[in-house]
């Protein structure tokens, strides 16, 4: 069955929103999700007839996707083709590590140091905030404990 044009735009909006979500340009973002929907290796000339985009914007875009893996390129002569490689799980289960360790942490760090520094109405608030830091601290580490036991099997079951 053909895919319509309105489900390859939606295609290409969620992984576009999901990268961008995790940090990456909306350049990177739109040149990973046409060529992941493509499926196909692409030329940068046709990646920028297809996303609107100037050549030098998507070399750029291509370098880091490239350099994190999103993307592979084969040369045929002078010609690169870049091809898109799947890999939402390793980039997603990378998310609450980084959150915890950059955010989280800090945050908390900053919010421990406000209450010694705080009266009594000021220092009440910064507890609840803290309280919520420390909930959502436990939870992270309970997912990547998850992430890690899942990991596990996964490899486990490829190597059998």
């Amino acid at each position: 069955m053909p895919v319509n044009a309105r489900d390859k735009t939606k295609f290409i909006e969620i992984v576009e929103r999901m990268l961008t979500r995790w940090g990456y340009g909306s350049t990177e973002a739109r040149v990973y999700a046409v060529l992941l929907f493509h499926g196909e290796p692409m030329t940068i000339s046709e990646l920028a007839k297809e996303t609107g985009l100037s050549r030098s914007s998507i070399s750029i875009a291509l370098s880091k996707l490239t350099r994190e893996y999103f993307v592979t390129c084969k040369r045929r002569g002078r010609i690169k083709y870049f091809t898109a490689v799947p890999i939402f799980l390793e980039k997603f289960l990378k998310i609450p590590k980084d959150t915890l360790e950059r955010e989280i942490k800090p945050l908390k760090s900053i919010v421990e140091k406000l209450m010694d520094e705080a009266d009594e109405g000021r220092k009440r608030q910064l507890e609840d905030v803290k309280k919520e830091l420390d909930v959502l601290e436990c939870m992270l580490k309970k997912i990547i404990e998850l992430e890690e036991k899942e990991s596990e099997c996964i490899s486990s079951s490829r190597s059998s």
